[in-house]
């Protein structure tokens, strides 16, 4: 495998800091990710922010077929180098991730469906929910976060990192931490350290489908924006009220059922009670 400094230069490439590029370059970390997703002769694989696409080609030669979406065209050239010689070299889409439409990616009839990305901290919430809504089917995702994601993802509701990403995320499966990952893992080297997370998805069909539908992500972002409200309040402020004659006996009947105080804030709620809620009031 050749090294990412001397890729890069052959092909007179540098990071761009506007789109917050971070290249893991460490070999070890690779076989790690390789080992984790453990991708097989049946298996698609979906990658989100291939880069200079190092990666990308260890996990070309395991999975039966690869999808790899860069927002950056400019690595076309060195990715046509480095994948002449593959066998079954990976599909490469050149769009930004949180515009592709998924279902036109997946070959109906795979193995499974594994999803791996890379994410630049600025979109961390951004593509992992795209990743939900697009690949609801998914079997496995393995994301490479920033330390500090990890408590948004895995943090308990009233906390101040609880917020739409956690609830959607852990209604959708559960989050298993696999390792942490050095800063010198990458080039260029970022000021902080990384995580590797697997997303394992929830065997309740119906948990799945609401996780990755976009009007639940937009109904928790809503209640979020009023945190510290009251849950009838923040209802009211974010537009998810029904109106009261509708509104109110739906919310009192909510909250009798779990026996939760009439003062109650929407931070305070579990995902699978915000799931029930917005099955309420729409």
């Amino acid at each position: 495998m050749p090294r990412l400094f001397d890729l890069l230069r052959q092909h007179n490439l540098y990071p761009s800091k506007a789109l917050g590029q971070v290249f893991l370059e460490d070999p070890l970390v690779m076989d790690s990710i390789l080992s984790i997703l453990s991708p097989g002769p049946t298996d698609q694989l979906i990658e989100i922010g291939a880069g200079p696409g190092l990666i990308t080609k260890k996990l070309a030669t395991q999975a039966a077929s690869l999808v790899a979406i860069e927002i950056d065209p400019k690595f076309r050239p060195l990715h046509e180098a480095l994948f002449a010689s593959l066998e079954r070299p990976p599909l490469m889409i050149y769009q930004d991730a949180r515009k592709v439409n998924y279902q036109d990616l997946v070959e109906p009839g795979q193995g499974r469906l594994l999803v791996f990305g890379n994410l630049p901290y600025n979109l961390t919430t951004d593509l992992i929910l795209t990743a939900l809504a697009g690949l609801p089917q998914m079997s496995q995702a393995l994301f490479m976060v920033q330390e500090d994601v990890r408590d948004r993802l895995t943090a308990r509701p009233g906390s101040k990192a609880y917020g739409t990403l956690t609830v959607a995320s852990n209604l959708f499966g559960s989050w298993r931490f696999e390792m942490t990952v050095s800063r010198k893992a990458f080039y260029p080297q970022p000021r902080v350290t990384s995580a590797l997370l697997s997303l394992l998805p929830s065997s309740h069909e119906s948990d799945r489908a609401l996780a990755a539908d976009r009007r639940f992500h937009r109904f928790l972002t809503g209640l979020m924006q009023y945190r510290r409200k009251s849950l009838a309040n923040a209802l009211k402020e974010s537009g998810a009220w029904p109106g009261d004659e509708r509104g109110r006996p739906l919310l009192d009947a909510f909250l009798k059922e779990d026996d939760l105080p009439p003062g109650l804030r929407a931070e305070s709620l579990t995902p699978g009670q915000l799931a029930r809620l917005f099955r309420l009031m729409t």
